[in-house]
């Protein structure tokens, strides 16, 4: 018998990730996508409905700003253990091309709002075409996703310092003989047959902080360990040598691990939420036909949170045509009692 799905946000704008505080606050992000520019990028769960958070001019992005100061293309938001919100912010709506500065990663006080700690990627560590996806935190290092040119770029909280590693790699690329999918596996692809490419994006961090797991949406979900990501003596060749492939998965939306490192999986053609153990075999915890697309997972205080975004009816996913309808929702449902958290 399955766990019963709960919903427990409902938004009149597209959510694709959500965090959630130690003291049960909801935060979820906006992303801009093509047809999705008129909702803040970032906002709280009040007694009234969504708010903008923090709502000051963080919020006041209109087209045509630069980004610099505005959250403009939020991607990703994560609450750890310290009552900061971080959020991706990848500087430009979906196809737009993001101003010097404006890819950034920010954290907020998710009390006053104030901002704790600003970064942002230079040429170096986010060329022309990249596009920062997500983040996990270890310690001081900050490990970030590039899922428009393929890459791991991570920040040294303590020294400030950025590096970007193996995005001379295929490994990191989506594969030539593998496509997007949707539900019950409907090829996604714009109005002129062009299949989305999205490279690395799925990304996890095992809590003893040894092990990086990635993928992109279209899979497979490969491993390298944190210590050679770290050594800058290794190049790009000596590291691709290092990863490993862990599973073929199927098309996902979103990841996130537990203590004991099982991986679950939003599996899109499905609409469930798979759990792939240290073993290697896979099994389906929750399907439901609401799960539309469901992204990022959160795992907190015995629950995984599911948003749901139906990215596979946006207009670049479902030739041409914005097939997506409010309300968009957040779920969620108990975990397996063996589970521990991450």
């Amino acid at each position: 018998m399955q766990p019963t799905l709960q919903s427990v946000i409902t938004s009149p704008w597209l959510v694709n990730g959500v965090a959630v505080s130690a003291q049960g606050s909801y935060f979820v992000n906006l992303p801009r996508f093509t047809g999705h520019f008129d909702s803040p990028a970032l906002a709280r769960l009040t007694e009234q409905g969504l708010v903008a958070f923090p709502g000051n001019h963080w919020n006041n992005w209109q087209a045509g700003d630069d980004g610099i100061n505005t959250l403009v293309n939020v991607n990703a938001c994560h609450i750890f253990d310290n009552n900061l919100l971080w959020v991706v912010d990848q500087g430009a709506p979906q196809g737009d091309k993001p101003g010097a500065g404006a890819a950034k990663l920010v954290a907020f006080d998710i009390r006053s709002g104030e901002v704790k700690k600003l970064i942002r990627f230079d040429e170096k560590s986010l060329p022309e075409g990249g596009a920062p996806n997500d983040l996990r935190i270890h310690g001081d290092l900050i490990y970030i996703t590039d899922s428009g040119l393929g890459g791991i770029i991570i920040y040294d909280l303590k020294t400030g310092k950025t590096i970007r590693r193996v995005a001379s790699s295929l490994l990191l690329r989506k594969p030539d003989n593998l496509v997007q999918k949707g539900f019950k596996g409907r090829v996604l692809m714009d109005a002129e047959g062009k299949k989305p490419a999205v490279h690395s994006d799925v990304i996890e961090v095992t809590a003893d902080g040894v092990w990086l797991y990635y993928a992109t949406p279209a899979g497979p979900l490969y491993r390298i360990r944190t210590r050679y990501l770290c050594d800058q003596s290794m190049d790009d060749n000596a590291l691709e040598k290092r990863i490993e492939k862990v599973a073929d998965i199927p098309s996902i939306g979103g990841s996130a691990i537990d203590a004991e490192g099982n991986i679950y999986l939003s599996n899109v053609e499905k609409r469930s939420i798979d759990r792939l153990k240290p073993d290697g075999s896979r099994e389906t915890l929750i399907q439901d036909e609401r799960l539309v697309t469901p992204d990022a997972l959160v795992i907190s205080q015995g629950w995984i949170y599911i948003p749901a975004p139906q990215i596979e009816y946006l207009s670049p996913h479902n030739q041409g045509e914005d097939n997506t309808h409010a309300p968009w929702s957040v779920y969620r449902f108990r975990l397996p009692d063996e589970v521990k958290p991450a």
